[in-house]
């Protein structure tokens, strides 16, 4: 008989979102905090010179951020759309995630191509699948694998589960 295998390699811990999808993990391009506030752009001064220890270029630019990737408040999980690169030190976001100053943040790439998720809190959860169908189930359970190729976890409209983890 034929059975499921999961072996993943990569894990991420989902942050619900109406505004993006699951990031690609796969393409971080940097982490930090903001230092001083926008409601449409993220800014952060101190991304500017080299990171000696890592012989890195710390600007946006010679990092390599695009428009469409996504923009990770880790402070308190909101997401957004990164819609343009405005310099060095400023990106402009989709949804107003960094008004205040001292926001700490992770960039990653755009959407990924489809993950399994692991549910570590029992509920309902609405997600939008690699093929588009924005769909709500219920009543997952505590600790089980999802066998769903998801491109989102919606926050609003059903998802009641939590402590969601993307599988690759």
């Amino acid at each position: 008989m034929a059975y499921q295998k999961l072996q993943a390699g990569k894990a991420w811990s989902v942050n619900p979102s109406d505004n993006t999808d699951i990031p690609d993990v796969g393409l971080g391009v940097g982490t930090g905090t903001t230092t001083s506030g926008s409601a449409t752009q993220l800014i952060d001064a101190g991304r500017t010179g080299t990171d000696t220890a890592n012989q890195a270029t710390l600007n946006f630019i010679t990092a390599g951020v695009k428009p469409g990737m996504i923009a990770i408040n880790t402070t308190d999980g909101t997401q957004s759309e990164i819609t343009a690169v405005v310099n060095g030190t400023t990106l402009a976001v989709a949804q107003n995630i960094f008004l205040t100053t001292a926001k700490a943040y992770a960039i990653y790439g755009g959407t990924q191509n489809g993950a399994v998720l692991y549910i570590g809190t029992a509920g309902n959860i609405r997600i939008t699948t690699v093929a588009g169908d924005d769909v709500t189930f219920v009543g997952i359970s505590a600790g089980s694998f999802f066998p769903v190729q998801v491109i989102k976890v919606w926050a609003t409209g059903g998802t009641t589960a939590s402590n969601i983890i993307a599988l690759w």
